[in-house]
């Protein structure tokens, strides 16, 4: 018997080791985890270590659970079903024993208590699945060759995008530097328009002898016209009615009376300071208005007292209407500067403000190219060509469409009435596969309508289904080939074993 107990740890070790090989519940894959030390093993969480004989006892030892992944014992384990000749699968270890037939252990491997009897049916699903999986591939083909087109044909509007804005930067560079020079330009117009103005104010001399012909012959015409309005007031202050007191008459003959009074002595020194064209030059003007300076605070005298112009000049002037005194001066009477008198500075200023406009209107554009640069368009711009995409969905009592990027509605098929369920906000995760439209029309004491759109792989893009899981918030189940793995990543996936884990 010696011998026999000498041998009884190796006899048990060794059934300790057959028993790991073929622990229920336990990938392949990672049995090895599952190898005892001496008869004992540790949790896989390495919090405690238990006897090797408690795996699988149906009591839960493990915080992790990782104790009995072939029971019910641990709620928070999982049980692996091999499913030979089909995919592998995880479920939740509760689940195990239960008297149900888990769809995901075709094999049958999760219900062995006797509770109910559950047929392998694993060549049957994995036939029927390799039909799914056909049509799927067949979708994914089609679907990663018209993502590809969609990618091809961004990155053409990308490009030219890109090529646009690079010239706008250019011109506007550009445009802006003319804009600076056609300042310059005005300024120089202005600056030289004013020198012009100051030299010319300068050196005019009043009454040159140009002008001397036509100041006589202005002289005469108005000693004429005074020589007619005399002679009527003459004839009206001799041959009115006395008897009849007329205000406005008497007034007339009164100012007749006081003009005529100083008129005589006007006229004759007029006619005694009168010069020739010939006896009068710049340089007696200039010497006579040095000698004639006086202060004057008269308002008709100043407006006729003008550097180098004849005395007997003024005279006339003081009493000359107004209209008539720029011929007598020959003043200017509008700003030199004034870009509505000057041809050059309003062209100036015209060239100035089209150099402008154009300015304004390159930036404009240019913002506009940056913001489509800017929007999300998926990791290769994938979305972009299906910007604006309208697709509906008839449900029987309403009809739900949107356009990817812009709206989404609701019309009656009873009416046409139609709402507002959103506007596109933002995609929600990073895989680009859920949008999000708010901001629709606020129902009838509740929320503002919104969107919540998931999309799947497909040759097209379609609504599949429209639910309304909580009152004004929508759920679009959609496909677009924007979501479909691409051709290499089809390949990658080929290659990879799947293994089912429900949840």
């Amino acid at each position: 018997m010696a011998p026999f107990f000498q041998a009884l740890p190796c006899i048990l070790a060794a059934i300790a080791i057959v028993q790991a090989s073929s622990l229920r519940g336990i990938n392949p894959e990672r049995q090895h985890l599952y190898q005892p030390k001496n008869g004992q093993w540790e949790c896989l969480d390495h919090s405690k270590t238990i006897s090797a004989t408690a795996i699988n006892d149906d009591y839960c030892d493990c915080p992790d659970g990782s104790d009995e992944p072939g029971t019910s014992a641990c709620p928070n384990s999982m049980f692996y079903c091999e499913n030979k000749g089909h995919i592998p699968a995880y479920i939740k270890s509760w689940a195990v024993d239960d008297g149900v037939c888990d769809e995901a252990c075709c094999d049958g491997s999760d219900e062995i208590s006797g509770l109910v009897q559950c047929p392998n049916v694993c060549d049957k699903v994995a036939a029927e699945h390799a039909q799914m999986q056909a049509a799927l591939r067949k979708i994914q083909t089609e679907g990663a060759t018209a993502k590809s087109k969609l990618i091809q044909e961004a990155e053409e509007v990308v490009r030219g995008w890109q090529d646009e804005k690079s010239k706008l930067e250019d011109n506007l560079a550009i445009q802006k530097a003319e804009l600076l020079r056609r300042q310059q330009e005005i300024d120089a117009i202005e600056k030289s328009a004013k020198s012009s103005s100051s030299k010319s104010k300068g050196s005019k001399k009043a009454c040159p002898p140009c002008n001397a012909a036509l100041l006589s012959e202005h002289i005469r015409t108005l000693e004429d016209e005074i020589e007619s309005l005399t002679t009527i007031l003459k004839t009206m202050k001799r041959d009115h009615n006395h008897n009849f007191h007329d205000l406005a008459v008497k007034a007339a003959i009164g100012g007749y009376d006081e003009f005529i009074e100083g008129y005589d002595e006007l006229k004759a020194e007029i006619d005694k300071d009168l010069v020739s064209e010939e006896d009068y030059t710049f340089e007696n003007a200039d010497e006579e208005v040095e000698e004639e300076e006086v202060e004057i605070d008269d308002p008709v005298e100043k407006a006729g007292k003008v550097a180098g112009m004849h005395p007997w000049l003024e005279k006339i002037v003081a009493v000359i209407p107004p209209k008539w005194r720029h011929f007598v001066t020959q003043e200017e009477t509008k700003d030199p500067v004034d870009h509505k008198t000057n041809p050059a500075l309003e062209a100036a200023r015209k060239a100035y403000n089209d150099v402008n406009n154009e300015i304004q209107s390159l930036e404009r554009n240019l913002q506009t190219i940056n913001d489509d640069l800017g929007k999300d368009y998926g990791e290769k711009h994938e979305w972009l060509k299906l910007k604006d995409t309208c697709v509906e969905k008839n449900e029987g009592e309403y009809t739900y469409s949107v356009c990817l990027f812009g709206n989404a509605y609701q019309k009656s098929n009873k009416d046409g009435a139609r709402v507002n369920l959103g506007r596109f906000d933002q995609f929600l995760g990073d895989e680009h596969k859920e949008q999000i439209y708010n901001r629709g029309t606020k129902c009838w004491n509740g929320p503002e309508r919104s969107v919540h759109a998931k999309f799947e792989c497909g040759g097209e893009t379609e609504i599949v289904e429209v639910t309304e899981p909580e009152k004004c918030e929508y759920r679009y189940r959609l496909k677009t080939p924007a979501v479909c793995p691409l051709p290499d990543e089809l390949k990658q996936e080929g290659k990879s074993r799947p293994v089912h884990e429900e949840l």
